[in-house]
């Protein structure tokens, strides 16, 4: 929650400037509460003109400038680990600048960036252009020379090509570091981006889309340019100025903490996966409409297959505290129904922990039935910070397939000791 206070910064200008922002995505980031902002699910940055709102994930609550670095340290990891950002500002060993938030990381990285290409020279292409000219250069266009210069027959309508810095990557770093001052008010990077916009060339300003940035060819030539075109096209893509009045200038960098918690693990347990392990995301079809081919569908986070006997171990993440180790109704009969699907061995919820412990924490619970056990559910508890407390923990992947290779174990044990007694 964060409150309209003259002490933090944010006034009301800036919550209204929110709630407008809010109401162009129907309120999926956060929500307006009265003299307020409650956030949601969602972590990074907003920049609201000169105020920069970092929303962070946490276990708790934020109580220092300690926790809150400790906690940007966590999110930098898991962005980069996860390919969501490629970037990662804390490896980047010639930085100059310490950032103060999320968004100058990527700011500094991108600049400097551009600082580098500036000085290697930036890349030429060929283009072709046409038009009426005052000289004859390239190959004159006869239809087009009676239709535009039949008055002006000193002109010459031509086609032609040119070799010049006039192309698509020059104009995407262009375009980002003009709107760099209007998202950042740091004196050391402003003075840079201006620096670098005194040596750019005049080019044409250029129209953005989220589809010109899905299919980038690079070659020998421009792919120096991938890391700045990666963070030029997650400013030009959420940057929302109003062009009404050019004044409510947004820049909002926001992750889902769910799914990027969801496709973290999913990582490290791939990462860690034993030889004969199948690690998936699989699909079933659950329900059709009779007669119909509508019908729906049911897909748990993680599917731990072992080849060697056939089963499962259901995995689901959740960014959240169980209260007082007591799953919500509804995620037990989610699990219930994978364990079902899934010929599960087990399902396991599993949360973060903020302490760091050396194995997992696993509290076991059973689907019951008529005092019959129907299958095994439990919450896992797993640390996401390192022993130091600052810096994610490397080992979680390793946690999480030793203890389920010691389920399976246990399992293909039982297994055989009732083939044996047979």
């Amino acid at each position: 929650m964060l409150k309209v206070d003259s002490n933090n910064g944010f006034s009301l200008v800036h919550w209204e400037k929110l709630g407008w922002y809010n109401e162009e995505h129907g309120g999926k980031y956060f929500s307006l509460v009265p003299g307020g902002v409650k956030f949601k699910n969602h972590v990074g940055v907003i920049q609201v003109d000169d105020l920069t709102i970092e929303i962070l994930p946490k276990i708790g609550r934020l109580a220092s400038g300690e926790d809150k670095s400790k906690w940007q340290g966590l999110l930098l990891d898991m962005l980069q680990e996860c390919s969501w950002m490629n970037v990662y500002a804390n490896e980047k060993a010639a930085l100059r600048y310490k950032p103060r938030s999320i968004l100058e990381a990527y700011l500094e990285i991108f600049i400097q960036e551009c600082e580098n290409i500036m000085r290697e020279g930036l890349v030429k292409k060929y283009r072709t252009t046409e038009g009426s000219r005052n000289a004859l250069k390239g190959r004159l266009v006869f239809s087009k020379q009676i239709q535009h210069n039949a008055v002006h027959q000193e002109r010459f309508y031509t086609k032609h090509q040119s070799f010049d810095q006039e192309n698509f990557f020059n104009k995407v770093l262009l375009k980002t570091l003009k709107v760099i001052p209007l998202i950042n008010n740091s004196p050391t990077l402003k003075d840079r981006v201006y620096r670098l916009l005194l040596d750019f060339p005049e080019l044409e300003d250029i129209k953005v889309d989220a589809g010109m940035f899905d299919n980038i060819q690079y070659n020998r030539k421009t792919l120096r340019y991938a890391e700045a075109i990666e963070i030029a096209a997650m400013i030009l893509l959420h940057f929302r100025p109003d062009i009404r009045s050019g004044q409510k200038h947004i820049l909002a960098l926001l992750f889902d903490m769910n799914e990027l918690w969801e496709e973290y693990i999913f990582r490290q347990i791939n990462k860690w996966k034993k030889t004969h392990w199948k690690v998936v995301r699989q699909i079933k079809q659950f329900w059709q409409l009779h007669g119909s081919s509508s019908f729906k569908i049911i897909k748990p986070d993680i599917v731990i297959k072992d080849k060697q006997n056939d089963q499962s171990i259901i995995i689901d993440t959740k960014w959240k505290l169980p209260e007082d180790n007591t799953p919500g109704d509804a995620d037990l009969k989610q699990m219930y129904v994978y364990n079902e699907y899934w010929n599960g061995l087990a399902a396991i919820l599993l949360y973060p922990n903020l302490a760091h412990t050396p194995k997992p924490v696993f509290i076991k619970g059973t689907f019951i039935k008529d005092s019959y056990i129907m299958g095994e559910c439990g919450i896992m508890k797993l640390s996401v910070l390192n022993d130091s407390g600052f810096g994610i923990d490397k080992d979680i992947g390793l946690k999480i397939t030793d203890f389920c290779f010691s389920l399976f174990n246990e399992k293909r044990s039982i297994n055989m000791s009732q083939v044996i007694n047979n």
